[in-house]
């Protein structure tokens, strides 16, 4: 299922490109045509969910967690929506990079602390060489784009330290703008899954720990910033860990470590 939905997707994203370039004006309704595709695919796991799971994944639920407790990287490409409520086995939880080592995290660390310029990081020269080579990144598509992107992650940071963290669903429903969208990005946080696409997302391995999968600008703020918890969305689970997720619910024993873990609060534990 998974393959055929990567495929599908893949094509629809495609032709969708090609006609918000020669038709701008239906961008809009593009992205409402996405986001029902998107809806509908991650509420029919989540269907298929209940029928197998104790404690089936509730795809939009966000978690507060420490975001030092975020130590290791596990990047799974593709849209978030093909993620969220995934219960799967295997070493795909195992490996990766560690947060604190992605150049972008030591690009923040040297421009937030050291104050050194955004042009005289690695993470720049990398990602300028990426758009160069006609890879856009993050909507970028020239040099300049990405230094106006990164003014707006100045922004961001600025305005994190002075009113704290906000969800996008805080954004949506105030009168503040999400700096790195900008202001005419209120249509996309009026769609669920263009709104979620924004928050910083992680998956659970299989003992438990949360992996980073996405949202690295927030986490980097969050970590630098000290902060005591941010909200995260958790996209795919490692098998085990549901099992334990489960077993709570059911009343089974549970080791105890795991008994004060993130993703096992406000799930109701069952009586034996």
């Amino acid at each position: 299922m998974d393959a055929t939905v990567s495929a599908v997707d893949d094509r629809l994203r495609a032709v969708g490109q090609r006609l918000v370039d020669r038709h701008p004006e239906w961008e809009s309704l593009l992205l409402r045509a996405r986001d029902g595709y998107a809806r509908g695919t991650v509420r029919l796991r989540w269907l298929a969910n209940r029928l197998r799971y104790a404690a089936p994944p509730a795809p939009y639920r966000l978690l507060s967690v420490d975001p030092a407790a975020i130590e290791r990287t596990v990047p799974v490409p593709g849209p978030k929506f093909k993620h969220a409520g995934v219960v799967v086995g295997g070493d795909w939880d195992r490996g990766g990079d560690r947060f604190a080592e992605l150049d972008v995290f030591r690009a923040y660390e040297r421009h937030f602390e050291a104050g050194v310029p955004w042009q005289e990081t690695a993470f720049y020269d990398r990602v300028v060489d990426q758009i160069e080579a006609g890879s856009p990144q993050w909507g970028c598509r020239s040099q300049r784009e990405f230094d106006e992107r990164c003014d707006r992650l100045d922004t961001l940071y600025d305005r994190i330290a002075a009113d704290g963290y906000r969800t996008q669903a805080e954004l949506r429903d105030g009168a503040a703008s999400d700096p790195i969208e900008g202001d005419d990005d209120h249509d996309r946080r009026a769609l669920k899954t263009e709104r979620f696409k924004h928050e910083i997302a992680v998956h659970v391995g299989r003992d438990g720990e949360l992996l980073f999968a996405d949202g690295r600008n927030r986490l980097s703020i969050a970590k630098l910033l000290g902060l005591d918890a941010v909200p995260v969305r958790v996209l795919r689970r490692h098998r085990r860990w549901q099992a334990v997720r489960d077993a709570w619910v059911r009343g089974d024993p549970v080791p105890a470590a795991h008994r004060a873990h993130h993703d096992l609060a406000g799930l109701k534990r069952g009586d034996r």
